[in-house]
């Protein structure tokens, strides 16, 4: 009787033990529903050029958003937050200083996703937010 109770307790100890692994794997991955639509216009005089690309997380590299993995990581570092992105500590930068105005709309974690923000220039779009909107 007590190698029956034994092996009970030790298969119930194993279930337990286990149980958070497996739950530590259905959540490996917290960007699973990432969908946005990056947009970026530049200004420079008298014209505008607009771009769009999306940015699916996870993803996979060559589709859609140049940069795929190290932007689903920033924007996973800043729990999908634009405006906490980790950007960047150095950036090859130009003397142009055009305005570029960038936008962020879509889903993140089943969260809705709407930011807009307007940089004097790339070098200082890129040093704020990495590669997220280098497309």
């Amino acid at each position: 009787m007590n190698k029956i109770i034994t092996a009970v307790l030790g298969a119930g100890l194993l279930v337990s033990a286990l149980a958070p692994a497996a739950s530590a794997v259905a959540s490996a991955d917290p960007t699973r529903d990432a969908h946005i639509q990056l947009t970026a216009a530049r200004t420079q005089g008298e014209t505008e050029a607009v771009g769009f690309i999306w940015l699916n997380c996870p993803g996979r590299s060559g589709q859609d958003h140049p940069r795929t993995r190290e932007a689903c990581a920033d924007l996973h570092t800043a729990h999908g937050d634009f405006a906490r992105l980790p950007g960047q500590d150095t950036a090859i930068c130009s003397n142009d200083a055009s305005p570029v105005t960038v936008t962020a709309h879509g889903t993140y974690q089943g969260r809705q996703v709407h930011w807009e923000r307007t940089f004097d220039s790339d070098c200082e779009l890129t040093l704020a937010t990495g590669p997220v909107f280098d497309f």
